[in-house]
């Protein structure tokens, strides 16, 4: 299996667990990718291209669903972040208002 026929099966299970799952490992691989299917498409008989073109465009959805599961997440997570440290700091303030009500009762 090559490595565009890799990289769709890994889309696919993506696709198949809510797209939970990295299709791409890292920047690097991704723009590898593309370098290759562009090579690719410049090689192919303009029959084949639209072929291929139909899987890069499936590609492209998981891909795409992908990022928003992530920009999600990372909502979810940022806004779970500023929660804590308003707690933290609400703790910290009441902390040192009560220490300052003990200073002043002794």
């Amino acid at each position: 299996m090559d490595e565009i026929g890799r990289i769709l099966d890994r889309a696919g299970r993506s696709r198949r667990t809510g797209f939970d799952r990295p299709i791409v490992e890292s920047y690097e691989q991704a723009a590898a990718i593309a370098h290759d299917l562009a090579e690719r498409l410049a090689a192919l008989p303009w029959s084949d291209r639209a072929t291929l073109i139909s899987d890069i465009r499936l590609l492209e959805a998981a891909l795409k669903r992908r990022a928003d599961t992530l920009r999600a997440g990372m909502s979810e997570t940022s806004a779970e972040i500023v929660r804590l440290n308003r707690g933290a700091g609400a703790a910290g303030a009441y902390a040192a208002g009560g220490r300052l009500g003990a200073r002043r009762r002794k």
